[in-house]
């Protein structure tokens, strides 16, 4: 505009001053100019077309303007009537406006205001949780106190191994305790720590520890329902972007599945019953290799000390298991495909583990196991998952029915031997979301060792029936409601058959509810 002002302005002044500029020159030679009348015509085009061109942008402008004042008129109208709507509803008698637009309007705005207000309510619950995760610690760098406050009620109809998490069911003949029970527990609530440290070579640093109570039972004055803690995983963690070196006391490498259940918690669900899963000192190395539409090939290698069922007769002090007295660690290594993360993960799996086991008398046994898991999304509300193997003397694991070798006379040499256990098993599970707090599971396990290794010992007359366990079954089903993120409430029925060598099956059916605070 100011533009526009000061080219009208020299335009008028130059048209005023020209005639007496020629009135007021008598000296000047007109032999050398062009003849009068030339002059003022020329001049007066050029300052026309000036002028048209200094009016129409004058009049842009002014449209312009007068566009934008009726445009802030009617956001001065919106906004009172907006106002006056507000106090309306505030007082509780709302005026009457004689249209129904107006309603309308006032509907949506209160509809509007509502929503941001439960936004900004949101917001700041999100800032007060940001802040209570503050924990303080010795390192200027975040500590997260992670857990699950889970409660467990149960009932247990028929004999089993263990009333509070049972994985196999006994013979009610040999049993003081009777055919069944019932009972409650917080034993398998957990209790967690999770910290981020610096970089190390470009590599993001973490540890975390989780912690449970069911090492053991406090056997005081009604202390029978409570338990002792124990360490239960463990890692520490350098992620990079394609790679990661992990050292921890973790799932084997080779099984990296588990069903979803919080009634199986202590133990993860279908353990001893097709589901390879104790936890184990392992230093791992993966390696991601990118590939099209978010999905990757992953290589994983690790080392570690596996354990070994039901070795250990010292109860003071810790004495080497059979794989550590071979002096050498055992070996593991997966190769998976797929997309592992987002709200529906698909991936498959195929793995390999071995280890060397020395006992009594020079002898060795070879363990190994061949596996496979898999992950598969059905749309958006289902998915199958499950794990299947095939190996020998992986008690250690939670194969065999956790039983790495069989002890007795071996009948083609007539001598005391070790023999490795052949075992093969696994489990699925089909998983339904129907909405975001409720989801309902479906699960069934298997962990068979082979009858031909059993038939060729003769076993002593010191053998327990645990090492003679042949078989073992699991099918279970359960709901699980979350109706805040934190709050859990699942009812699960579980049934077991288990079978010895010699005999007949036995069962047990496991009724329990469980309610849980998750933080």
């Amino acid at each position: 505009m100011r533009h526009i002002r000061r080219e009208l302005l020299t335009c008028l002044i130059l048209i005023a001053v020209q005639p007496s500029l020629r009135a007021q020159s008598p000296d000047a030679i007109p032999v050398s100019a062009p003849p009068s009348s030339s002059i003022p015509a020329a001049h007066s085009v050029e300052l026309e077309r000036k002028l048209e061109e200094i009016s129409s942008a004058l009049a842009v402008t002014h449209q312009q303007l007068e566009q934008s004042r009726q445009e802030m008129e009617q956001l001065r109208e919106e906004l009172a009537q907006i106002k006056k709507l507000l106090a309306a509803r505030q007082s509780g008698t709302p005026e009457s406006t004689g249209s129904a637009s107006s309603v309308d309007a006032a509907k949506a705005t209160a509809a509007a205001i509502e929503a941001l207000q439960e936004e900004q309510q949101t917001i700041e619950a999100q800032v007060k949780v940001h802040d209570q995760t503050k924990v303080e610690s010795s390192s200027k760098y975040p500590l997260h106190v992670t857990g699950l406050l889970l409660f467990n009620s149960f009932v247990n109809r028929g004999s089993v191994d263990n009333i509070d998490l049972p994985e196999a069911a006994i013979n009610s003949q040999n049993n003081t305790t009777g055919n069944g029970s019932a009972g409650a527990t917080f034993r398998q609530t957990v209790l967690g720590l999770q910290g981020y440290g610096p970089r190390i070579a470009g590599g993001r640093t973490s540890a975390d520890v989780n912690l449970d109570f069911f090492a053991g039972l406090a056997y005081t004055s009604y202390g029978t329902s409570a338990g002792t803690v124990r360490m239960r995983t463990a890692s520490i963690n350098i992620d990079w972007d394609n790679d990661s070196i992990q050292a921890g006391l973790v799932v084997p490498l080779i099984s990296p599945l588990s069903p979803t259940s919080y009634a199986m918690v202590a133990e993860p669900a279908l353990a001893g019953a097709g589901n390879l899963w104790t936890w184990a000192p392992q230093l791992r190395y993966a390696h991601q290799i990118p590939l099209q539409s978010g999905r990757r090939v992953q290589l994983e290698f690790g080392l570690w000390d596996p354990p070994t069922a039901g070795y250990s007769t010292n109860e003071l002090f810790r004495v080497p298991s059979p794989s550590e007295a071979s002096k050498q660690p055992g070996y593991e290594s997966r190769v998976s495909y797929g997309t592992f993360t987002g709200e529906h993960p698909f991936q498959i799996g195929l793995g390999g583990y071995y280890s060397r086991q020395s006992y009594s008398g020079n002898q060795s046994v070879d363990a190994w196991a061949a596996t496979a898991d898999w992950r598969v999304p059905l749309g958006a509300r289902f998915e199958v998952s499950g794990e299947g193997y095939r190996g020998k003397a992986i008690g250690g694991l939670g194969g065999g029915v956790y039983k790495d070798v069989l002890f007795g006379i071996y009948t083609p040499t007539g001598l005391n031997a070790y023999h490795g256990l052949n075992a093969i098993g696994g489990w699925t599970q089909f998983k339904a979301r129907f909405t975001q707090s409720l989801e309902a599971n479906a699960s069934i396990g298997l962990d068979d060792g082979y009858a031909s290794d059993f038939h060729e010992f003769i076993f002593p007359p010191t053998v327990t029936a645990t090492q003679l366990r042949a078989r073992n079954k699991m099918v279970f089903g359960n709901l699980i409601f979350k109706p805040k993120t934190y709050l859990i409430l699942s009812p699960e029925y579980r049934r077991i058959w288990t079978w010895p060598i010699y005999g007949t099956v036995n069962t047990a059916d496991i009724f329990t509810l469980s309610a849980g605070y998750q933080f």
